[in-house]
């Protein structure tokens, strides 16, 4: 007998098919369903991305962003989810970049172009395709190779004024210029310091520095000239120049730290300002510098660091002499932020003025101002 609801009819029939067929794919396993659905994975080398940098990890995750810099065979990738992450080379399976970069391999020439890692091989795709393997690429920055991307700096600076009781003036002033290829640092440092009471200058000294260096690997590297001028007349010194020629190593270069060390023969003359009848007014010596640099960013708004040169010279250039500088630099907006640096420069043998008097050996700074970094 057919039931009444069905009413026999055909249409019955069709409907209870629907309703079997949709029962039976809501019972399947979900893996059955995935099994339909491939991975995604970006466009390929000839379509390259056309917004972020992208980056394969072991576990198969890609990540979208932006490549920073390779060096020290870690990758820095910033992404608006993850902030910046730092990830070893040897972690990245694939990349592919949306922006132009500089690579550098450990030897041989450096290629510019959009850059596609796969299955341990690095196509940089410029005017012409370059290929390195993926071991041999020392590292990767940002960038068309324009001239003024080889240039940073620093400036920095405080005053102080005070009338009444008492009238002063102190100013100081200091500026960092480098300019870094792969192949070559250039290094200009200028700091000065003037300082007025009651209208008599009791502080006036000026120093101007600079360093060429060629890299001969990653790390080593060799000065064919470096030059110093100073000048300080309550150090009894109107002009002292010193040249040389030295090599060095890069002990840590990373993104947050570097630390180096160089030295080498060098040349000094200087001037006084006055002295004892008798005396020569002009002395030079061979002599040997060396120095020291230290700079570790703390946090993303907190840098320290500590810079010390010395120069052994004989004693009627000086004899030894040294400025050690070490300070704080706190991020207070953008690249605007609040320094704190102490300075100690010393001198073993000062000349005496025409009047008998020796300079003392030691002068010290507290320095408290503003700095700028572009």
């Amino acid at each position: 007998m057919t039931h009444p609801f069905w009413g026999g009819s055909r249409a019955a029939v069709i409907f209870t098919s629907w309703i079997l067929a949709a029962l039976a794919v809501c019972t399947l396993p979900s893996g059955a369903v995935a099994e339909e659905t491939e991975a995604w994975t970006p466009p390929g080398p000839a379509e390259m991305p056309d917004k972020f940098d992208w980056v394969q990890l072991p576990s198969g995750e890609w990540l979208g962003g932006e490549i920073k810099v390779l060096y020290e065979d870690s990758v820095e990738f910033d992404s608006d989810e993850m902030g910046l992450t730092s990830i070893d080379w040897e972690d990245v399976v694939e990349l592919r970049t949306v922006r132009i970069l500089e690579v550098r391999p450990v030897t041989g020439p450096t290629a510019t172009g959009r850059v596609f890692v796969k299955d341990g091989k690095v196509r940089v795709l410029g005017d012409e395709t370059t290929t390195f393997d993926q071991t041999q690429v020392l590292s990767m920055t940002a960038g068309v190779p324009k001239e003024r991307n080889f240039w940073s700096g620093e400036a920095s600076g405080s005053a102080d004024y005070k009338s009444g009781n008492t009238d002063t003036e102190s100013l100081n002033a200091r500026i960092n210029l480098q300019r870094r290829t792969v192949e070559q640092r250039m290094i200009f440092d200028y700091i000065g310091n003037y300082d007025e009471t009651e209208g008599e200058e009791t502080e006036n000294n000026h120093r101007v520095s600079g360093d060429w260096d060629r890299f001969v690997t990653d790390r080593f590297f060799w000065t064919p000239l470096f030059g110093e001028y100073f000048k300080d007349k309550f150090q009894n010194i109107k002009h002292r120049g010193t040249i040389g020629v030295g090599i060095g190593y890069e002990i840590i270069d990373t993104p947050t730290t570097e630390w180096r060390v160089s030295g080498g023969p060098a040349y000094t003359k200087t001037w006084f300002e006055d002295v004892e009848d008798g005396e020569n007014d002009t002395e030079e010596s061979p002599a040997f510098q060396g120095k020291t640099r230290f700079d570790h960013e703390l946090t993303d708004d907190i840098d320290i660091w500590y810079d010390y040169r010395f120069l052994f010279a004989n004693d009627d250039t000086g004899g030894y002499s040294h400025r050690m500088e070490t300070g704080i630099a706190i991020e207070i907006i953008g690249d605007l932020d609040l320094r704190a640096t102490y300075v100690w420069d010393y001198i073993d043998s000062p000349a005496a003025d025409d009047k008998g008097v020796t300079p003392d050996q030691d002068d010290t700074q507290l320095l408290l101002g503003f700095g700028y970094t572009f």
